[in-house]
């Protein structure tokens, strides 16, 4: 199993190998205690157009068309980038003439660590942001002032849960923790020091998983309550070994949202006061039997809806299977920045973000 001794012989091998990366080049500041661009890597969560096209009802709430995001309207990225106060970044597929201003989205629609459902993995993200380092398009004092987001991992664990494989839950926990860890320390060598992390989503509650009970419950599944919980510890002692290993002139600031309380609050206790108590379990699109909720945005032959939506996506948490609504992305971004508890490593992000250091 890959130890705590073994991911700091990691670190230290690849620390002491990465002083070249900072350079001292003088670009125009941003304004205090505001970041400079925001670079985004993930999946679906973070997806703002990579992930190919993606039709109605997606986008509905905004901008009213579809715009490459599995969610009606707005998702996490462009709420961070409103927190933030910056333009959504640019996904790195919709590109021109490498032209970056507000940072660049490398996310993708089902990507993991592992290949997963053999989408773009983390690792393959970080290298397309490792080349445009590499060629100068992005500038280290830009970077250094900059803030990146990861946000990933259910896709490892819904392949492994659906199609098995020669791992063990923990072998697989192992693996899929220290993967993020190690592209974290990446995005930090390459220059970003300010990374925020998201922890596991809360498959439990997820409509893929409570369609079979009709959206009444949580799932009370071990394996999925094993797997975010034991996830989630995994992912909090790295985040700390990183932010003690990666200490120094160029320290990293890395801090974990607390996505899986975040979203069980929204479908639970704070399900009145988001406005999400009519329906905090139950998904806006489904097919029309509201039994496969796979089938939202599906047509049949003759382009004729496979699916139905909600009047009301404000008042649900989750729009199809799995992805947030525009109203829940709002309030969990408002949880990480503004009440205490929904973060850890860390404070709240509006300390988080006040207390950052311009370079």
């Amino acid at each position: 199993m890959f130890d705590a001794l073994c991911f700091l012989i990691i670190i230290f091998f690849m620390c002491n190998s990465s002083g070249s990366l900072y350079m001292n080049i003088v670009v125009d500041g941003a304004a205090a205690n505001s970041f400079q661009a925001f670079y985004a890597f993930g999946d679906s969560y973070v997806d703002t157009g990579n992930g190919g096209y993606m039709g109605p009802p997606y986008g509905m709430t905004w901008p009213g068309h579809a715009a490459g995001r599995p969610c009606d309207g707005r998702n996490q990225v462009d709420h961070f980038a409103m927190l933030f106060g910056l333009p959504s970044p640019t996904p790195f597929k919709q590109m021109k003439n490498n032209e970056s201003v507000g940072g660049i989205n490398f996310g993708r629609s089902g990507g993991g660590v592992t290949y997963a459902f053999g989408y773009t993995p983390l690792d393959t993200q970080v290298d397309e942001f490792e080349a445009l380092v590499q060629e100068g398009v992005l500038l280290q004092k830009h970077l250094a002032n900059s803030v990146a987001l990861v946000c990933l991992a259910v896709n490892d664990y819904s392949a492994y849960n659906s199609q098995g494989s020669p791992l063990g839950v923990p072998e697989l926990i192992t693996t899929v923790v220290d993967g993020i860890a190690l592209n974290i320390m990446r995005i930090h060598q390459l220059g970003i020091r300010n990374i925020i992390v998201a922890d596991l989503v809360l498959m439990a509650c997820m409509p893929y998983i409570t369609a079979s009970v009709g959206y009444a419950h949580c799932s009370h599944n071990q394996t999925l309550r094993n797997e975010t919980t034991q996830h989630n510890l995994l992912l909090e002692r790295r985040v700390n070994l990183l932010n003690q290993e990666l200490a120094g002139s160029s320290a990293a600031r890395i801090i974990i949202v607390d996505q899986t309380k975040a979203f069980w609050y929204l479908m639970h206790e704070g399900a009145s006061k988001y406005g999400f108590a009519d329906h905090p379990l139950s998904p806006c699109c489904t097919d029309k039997e509201d039994s496969r909720i796979q089938l939202c945005g599906n047509t049949d032959s003759e382009g004729r809806a496979l699916y139905k939506v909600c009047k009301e996506p404000s008042q649900r948490v989750i729009f199809d299977g799995i992805h947030p609504t525009d109203a829940a992305w709002k309030a969990a971004i408002h949880l990480y920045s503004s009440v205490s508890g929904y973060t850890r490593c860390g404070p709240k992000l509006n300390t988080w973000i006040s207390q950052r250091q311009r370079v």
